[in-house]
């Protein structure tokens, strides 16, 4: 194809700069660090009330970790149902400590 006109010339500094920026913003030489403290605790919560919603997430996180593994195959699936051994294994110490909290009468 035959242009009439010609492009217009084109200034190297700008385009420096723009290409400049682009790096910057998309590979950081100092990537942001992440926030220590994510998600934050009430200090008003109790230690019972703590353990009770610890074993709440266990439970959650153990069934999720069994619906993943059921749809893997082979070594993936092993290693989430092991991720899934684990955290019913946290689950059944949470849920011990809560019941030292209130032994049942015999």
């Amino acid at each position: 194809m035959f242009k009439i006109v010609p492009d217009p010339p084109r200034d190297q500094a700008k385009d420096r700069a723009a290409f400049n920026r682009a790096l910057d913003h998309y590979l950081p030489t100092d990537p942001p660090q992440p926030s220590p403290h994510v998600y934050t605790v009430s200090d008003d919560i109790s230690f019972e009330d703590a353990l009770l919603y610890t074993a709440d997430l266990l439970h959650s996180a153990s069934a999720t970790a069994m619906d993943c593994g059921e749809h893997l195959q082979s070594t993936e699936r092993a290693k989430v149902l092991v991720v899934w051994h684990l955290l019913e294994i946290a689950k059944a110490m949470v849920d011990r400590s809560i019941t030292c909290l209130h032994p049942r009468a015999t």
